[in-house]
């Protein structure tokens, strides 16, 4: 059985800043609103792949430190323009880019997770 990871689930405290967030530098696009009974509802983003997130309510529980999840680029030149374009719109940096053993680096969204962004030419 071939399995792919499709979404994931993040505390958010304004839907708004992280929905501006993930579709100015990573393409994702607003789906739907998907309804918790009581509970405030979740803010669901797509991208071009079908890889969902859903926004959800603001939360003080710690992740651990070392929690990040990865968004894979099309190329090396795009890695490094999207690491460019962050530190010019003064997106915090978390980790540098760096070269090996593969072009990455770490932002944080509006809600401080931990994000890191890669092309790995062995992944594609």
């Amino acid at each position: 059985m071939a399995l792919d990871v499709k979404h994931l689930h993040l505390a958010s405290r304004d839907h708004s800043v992280s929905r501006r967030f993930y579709e100015a530098y990573f393409g994702f696009r607003f789906d739907s609103l998907f309804p918790r009974g009581d509970q405030p509802e979740a803010t669901i983003l797509r991208s071009a792949g079908g890889f969902q997130i859903y926004l959800e309510g603001a939360n003080s529980d710690r992740l651990p430190g070392w929690f990040h999840f990865g968004l894979l680029v099309e190329s090396d030149a795009a890695c490094r323009e999207l690491h460019d374009r962050m530190r010019q719109d003064q997106v915090p940096i978390a980790r540098p880019l760096v070269s090996e053993p593969f072009t990455n680096y770490f932002c944080t969204d509006p809600d401080g997770h931990l994000v890191q962004v890669y092309f790995d030419p062995h992944a594609i």
